[in-house]
C-alpha cells in the first residue's frame, strides 16, 4: 500500500461525505441503542462534510490516500486549549480496510507537524468514552485523558429558524 498524507481539496468534498457516513455506520455499531436516541441527521452530515471546502471554511482537512483512494481523513483547526496555542482535531476516521496500516498514525504525525509549525504546544481532540478501539491506538501514540475539565456543549440559535423575541420597555414605575 502507497499511503499518501495531503492538504484537503474542494475536490474531496464527496470523498469526505463517503467516509463521514461510514464513520457514523461505525459509532452505530460500537452502541446502536445510543446512535438511535442522538443520530446524526443526513443535512448535517452534506454540511459538515463540506466546512473545510466552504468560501468561508471553519477548518481544514488532511486527506489519507492508499494507492490514489481516499481511505481516511483528519479535520482539524487551530485555536488556544487553556493558555497554549493549539490544533484541534475535530475528526479522525479511517476506512475499516486501512485501519491497523498505519493510516492514522501518518494522519496524527501530519497534524503534529502542522501544529509545531504554526507553534502549537498542544493537540487536543475528543473522543467517545464507548470508543474503545480509537482510545487504545490514542494511547498508542502517547496521547493521555485529560478528565479535569468538564465538556459543556450550547446550542446556538439558528435565526432562520428561530425568531428572537422582541424586547419590551421597562415600565416606569409613577412617583405618587
Amino acid at each position: 500500500m502507497r499511503l499518501t498524507i495531503r492538504e484537503g481539496r474542494p475536490g474531496d468534498r464527496k470523498a469526505v461525505l463517503g467516509l463521514m457516513r461510514e464513520f457514523e455506520d461505525y459509532l452505530t455499531a460500537i452502541d446502536p441503542v445510543a446512535a438511535a436516541a442522538d443520530p446524526f441527521p443526513e443535512q448535517d452530515i452534506v454540511k459538515a462534510a463540506g466546512l473545510a471546502f466552504a468560501r468561508d471554511p471553519v477548518c481544514a482537512a488532511l486527506i489519507a490516500e492508499a494507492d490514489g483512494r481516499p481511505v481516511g481523513y483528519l479535520a482539524y483547526h487551530f485555536g488556544l486549549w487553556e493558555i497554549y496555542p493549539a490544533l484541534f482535531v475535530a475528526g479522525l476516521f479511517v476506512t475499516a480496510r486501512a485501519r491497523k496500516r498505519g493510516v492514522g498514525r501518518a494522519l496524527m504525525a501530519e497534524a503534529q507537524r502542522l501544529a509545531a509549525a504554526r507553534g502549537a504546544t498542544r493537540i487536543a481532540w475528543m473522543v467517545w468514552r464507548k470508543n474503545a478501539p480509537a482510545i487504545g491506538f490514542y494511547e498508542q501514540l502517547g496521547a493521555e485523558s485529560y478528565d479535569a475539565n468538564l465538556q459543556m456543549v450550547w446550542q446556538v440559535a439558528n435565526p432562520r429558524r428561530e425568531r428572537p423575541r422582541k424586547a419590551t420597555p421597562a415600565k416606569r414605575k409613577r412617583k405618587p
